[in-house]
């Protein structure tokens, strides 16, 4: 269960800071960079010393470099925090032999629980995301380890998809470019928060709603489970959309000391309940709904506990 803001009190301080660097494993723009932008603007004045906190985008591999790096050799006293694919969560199901394990991580906390969607531009004549499956279109994704590739893959595999998935964009962004020019058709594993930007309903169609509970249509989009009617091919997705229930994760080194992780967690709990931050994602059009990072660590323990039929199913459907 996530702790209390009274729970974390007790957690030390971090150290003092002029500056904490909260890189983000995409391009600018998307909604990593979005959700990142805002939490910098309003997180300093809950850390000790009220550092400024200053967004760096690092992107690569569908944001597998920074969890890498961070894993590898991030800064252990509070000073890096970054922001990752929740998708990462999953890699020991999707391919244990992947160069990342989120227990090399420790996990502050996750921004969203909020659905996914697969949309397309409306000039691109799809009107429903079975008339798609069955196409020779192509949808587009960061990296394999991303959840652009994941669902995805998934949706293809569940469905009996015959489209191709276009991987290497740099974010969100390019992957919308792509689309706006024809390249690609769909993109699977937009956030409301960016569906909700501009005149992005105007522009787009959603297809279909990814997740694990429906949180009813923005539209007319199916809920994509619904769209499976054998169980264990539905417990499969089920898993595969399960990273939709650890949205914009934010992780720390792991040899961060433990104090500092509840300092952390207890600075993002604060920051999420702030008033003037909920003004300001009103404002953005920023859907917030925080996990605590204990919570999001547990989470991530059960799906690697999860029935081994399931997860070597799961692992397929994401090849």
């Amino acid at each position: 269960m996530p702790l209390t803001l009274a729970a974390l009190a007790v957690a030390a301080p971090v150290r003092a800071a002029d500056t904490v660097a909260l890189q983000v494993g995409y391009g600018p723009g998307g909604s990593f960079d979005i959700m990142a932008r805002l939490f910098a603007d309003h997180l300093g004045k809950h850390l000790d010393g009220n550092p400024t906190v200053v967004v760096e985008n690092v992107p690569g591999a569908g944001s597998l470099k920074l969890a890498r790096l961070i894993a590898d050799k991030g800064a252990t006293d509070g000073s890096q925090i970054g922001t990752i694919s929740g998708a990462l969560g999953l890699m020991p199901v999707f391919d244990p032999e992947g160069g990342f394990d989120p227990a090399n991580v420790r996990y502050i906390a996750s921004a969203s629980k909020e659905s996914s969607y697969c949309i397309t531009p409306k000039s691109s004549g799809i009107t429903s995301l079975a008339e798609f499956v069955k196409s020779n279109g192509k949808a587009g994704a960061t990296g394999k380890s991303s959840s652009t590739y994941t669902y995805s893959a998934a949706i293809k595999a569940a469905l009996g998809g015959t489209y191709d998935i276009v991987t290497g964009f740099g974010g969100g962004n390019e992957i919308d470019l792509a689309m706006e020019r024809g390249d690609i058709q769909v993109r699977c594993g937009i956030s409301l928060t960016v569906v909700g930007q501009a005149d992005m309903l105007e522009r787009y169609r959603i297809l279909g709603e990814i997740g694990t509970v429906s949180k009813g249509p923005v539209t007319d989009e199916p809920f994509v489970l619904d769209m499976v009617s054998d169980p264990a091919e539905r417990a499969a997705l089920e898993l595969v959309f399960s990273s939709t229930r650890m949205h914009h994760p934010y992780i720390v080194s792991k040899d961060t000391p433990e104090e500092t992780v509840m300092a952390l967690r207890k600075a993002f709990a604060e920051t999420a309940a702030d008033p003037a931050f909920l003004a300001d994602a009103e404002t953005r059009g920023v859907v917030v709904d925080l996990t605590d990072g204990g919570e999001v660590e547990a989470l991530i323990e059960g799906f690697r506990n999860a029935d081994p039929a399931i997860l070597q199913r799961a692992r397929e459907m994401v090849q």
